[in-house]
């Protein structure tokens, strides 16, 4: 979702609004993570390995990751626990979703959330989440 607003997407950055207002949202570190990682290769035109041997580009969005954390910010952060850990690894092995995303899933399970608002399509696989996005 927030990926989506970053790149520009007006109607689903007001949808999410709207979701906000109704909703409670949270996220975790990983989401952060993701958010900015896709963020910085958006913003540069660089990849992963371009930027890694560049630190003075990323300095140079450091004005625009104050914004994007204020985005992102929206949603509560949940921590991350051992607990919520073994439980990705279990997610990883019954779900087929890689380590990210099952740490997501895995956190929403520890914290009793059931809906996740997504666009990837792999969250489907997992059955005791429900998918919403904003129509």
């Amino acid at each position: 979702m927030f990926l989506k607003i970053l790149e520009g997407n007006l109607e689903i950055r007001n949808k999410f609004l709207e979701l906000c207002k109704d909703e409670k949202v949270f996220r975790n570190s990983i989401v952060y993570s993701e958010v900015v990682y896709v963020f910085l290769k958006l913003v540069t035109g660089k990849s992963s390995f371009e930027l890694k041997k560049e630190p003075e580009v990323i300095k140079s969005k450091a004005q625009e990751l104050e914004k994007v954390e204020a985005l992102i910010n929206i949603a509560e952060n949940l921590p991350i626990s051992n607990v919520i850990e073994e439980e990705a690894r279990w997610i990883v092995q019954q779900y087929g979703l890689l380590p990210n995303d099952a740490l997501i899933a895995a956190t929403c399970k520890h914290y009793g959330i059931k809906k996740i608002a997504t666009f990837d399509s792999d969250f489907k696989r997992v059955d005791f989440l429900e998918i919403i996005v904003p129509e």
